[in-house]
């Protein structure tokens, strides 16, 4: 994990509710490079559950940039981990990933 962030781990709420908001990041972001419209809200009020935010995803078949996969690479690394979602997806995200490379150097992909 980057340095910075050690204190936010050194307790055991802290470290939990980083790991949920990284998740959830991650997810975001995956279904980003797949082509949807991404929207990160709440979804019940936290003094129902700590757990309660809600990704809601709308396929646009819109390509995602190479800055987009940019930050992607550079959250896994910097994180150094390579999310469920992400292995789960992975023929999705190369093709995606091909496509994108392929249109920003001029292809038809």
């Amino acid at each position: 994990p980057p340095r910075p962030t050690k204190p936010l781990q050194r307790h055991g709420i802290l470290r939990e509710r980083l790991g949920d908001v990284l998740t959830d990041a991650f997810r975001a972001h995956v279904l980003r490079l797949l082509g949807h419209r991404v929207d990160v809200t709440e979804w019940i009020g936290g003094e129902h559950t700590p757990r309660n935010t809600m990704i809601k995803a709308v396929r646009t078949n819109q390509r995602a940039n190479r800055d987009l996969w940019a930050e992607y690479d550079a959250l896994c690394e910097d994180w150094e981990v390579t999310p469920r979602l992400a292995e789960m997806l992975a023929p999705e995200l190369e093709e995606a990933r091909a496509e994108a490379m392929a249109y920003e150097n001029g292809g038809d992909a």
